[in-house]
């Protein structure tokens, strides 16, 4: 009975070393790394410890020179490593990346910002990003010796695609600015003035929110611009939220300060419980501004 107690906390305390050392790297990010350290080492190493103790007794405490380096080459510990330092510190870097290129990118002037991309290149980069790193699990944990060609070289090759497509979308991108709509795309400008707009269409629809067949849906809406050369540019998808709203009611009035026509979609009972459930949700919103942006 007491081993059975001893397991559940142990087990316990290695979901608390998982979840705080996590926390500690992920929001301590950029910040000053003495206190960093110290967080990581009181609510993440200390209790990973004491489950080590609890499994194991002091026996699991009697280090030689062989036994230490086999403690760096365990799995438990690469999967630990894993999970509360390599995962944060990539999530927080590829946060930064796309921040730094939102800050190069954008100006002052612009009323709305919109990172782009060729659709299959950005689903190929994301879904090559995401498959290098499920391979990257797997040669971390067993080593790069002991994990299999197929493994490895789907490990590169992914990588590299995904590294190789996303340096070609560095610089794609749309805008909405006090003189038009900017577009950036493959290394492409085009600007395009207010006077080549003939009118804007702000539609909403039901879309799903995943690719699963389990994924849940939501109400979005986009602002279609109809050129007076027969193209047209879409900005969007939005969801509901305080942000998007504030986005879209920024587009909405400079659109009526240029003098640009705009015709809205009228929502239907089943888009109303949609939008419903996210008012409830996102408490934050004002759903003022919703109805505010809908009204003709």
């Amino acid at each position: 009975m007491i081993g059975k107690i001893r397991k559940i906390f142990g087990f316990l305390l290695i979901i608390t070393s998982l979840i705080f050392g996590a926390a500690a790297v992920g929001m301590g990010y950029g910040g000053p790394i003495l206190p960093i350290i110290t967080m990581y080492l009181l609510t993440s190493v200390l209790p990973l410890l004491l489950a080590i103790f609890l499994y194991e007794g002091k026996k699991a405490f009697m280090f030689n020179i062989a036994s230490f380096k086999s403690l760096f080459i365990h799995p438990g510990i690469r999967i630990y490593v894993l999970i509360t330092i390599i995962t944060p510190l990539l999530l927080n870097i590829l946060d930064t990346i796309g921040f730094n290129n939102l800050d190069r990118l954008s100006s002052p002037g612009d009323v709305y910002f919109q990172n782009i991309s060729v659709d299959w290149l950005g689903y190929t980069s994301v879904f090559a990003g995401l498959a290098a790193f499920m391979c990257f699990i797997g040669i971390f944990v067993a080593g790069w010796k002991k994990s299999r060609k197929t493994v490895k070289s789907t490990f590169i090759i992914t990588l590299a695609l995904s590294v190789t497509i996303s340096i070609m979308l560095h610089n794609d991108y749309k805008t909405i600015n006090q003189d038009g709509l900017l577009i950036s795309t493959l290394g492409n400008k085009e600007n395009i003035a207010w006077s080549e707009v003939k009118q804007v269409n702000l539609k909403g629809n039901i879309t799903s929110d995943g690719f699963s067949r389990n994924s849940g849906s939501s109400f979005k809406w986009k602002f279609v611009f109809l050129l007076k050369n027969g193209e047209t540019e879409e900005f969007g998808p939005f969801s509901y939220s305080k942000y998007t709203l504030e986005d879209s009611l920024h587009i909405k009035d400079l659109l009526a300060d240029k003098n640009i026509p705009i015709t809205t979609d009228q929502l239907n009972a089943k888009e109303w419980d949609f939008v419903e459930i996210d008012m409830d949700y996102e408490k934050d919103a004002n759903p003022e501004d919703f109805y505010s942006m809908f009204k003709e």
